[in-house]
């Protein structure tokens, strides 16, 4: 697990709020789909932590999230500002481009 410490505002833009766990529905009903590489935040120091893939949307609010080295689900549901996308970095091959000269 990579913590990031950078500020940086949440998915919403809003503090953190608690979630339920209350079963899940597809989060394509929701704001997220699944699937989507999110980051999260540490509630013990509150870094921000790469790796993570949404799962699946909660009724009461809320999402579920995926670890993407081993699949595991986490065992609570992260509010919305508990979140931020998480940027995929560019192959090295697509950061030297450069447009043909003719």
């Amino acid at each position: 697990m990579q913590a990031m410490r950078e500020p940086s505002r949440a998915l919403d833009g809003s503090r953190p709020q608690p979630a339920g766990l209350a079963g899940g529905q597809p989060a394509s009903e929701a704001g997220l789909p699944s699937g989507v590489r999110v980051q999260i935040r540490n509630r013990f120091d509150g870094a921000w932590a790469a790796g993570y893939e949404v799962f699946a949307a909660q009724p009461g609010g809320g999402y579920l999230v995926r670890r993407t080295s081993d699949h595991s689900v986490l065992p609570i549901a992260f509010a919305e500002a508990e979140m931020r996308l998480d940027p995929v970095p560019l192959p090295a091959a697509a950061d030297s481009w450069s447009p043909a000269v003719a």
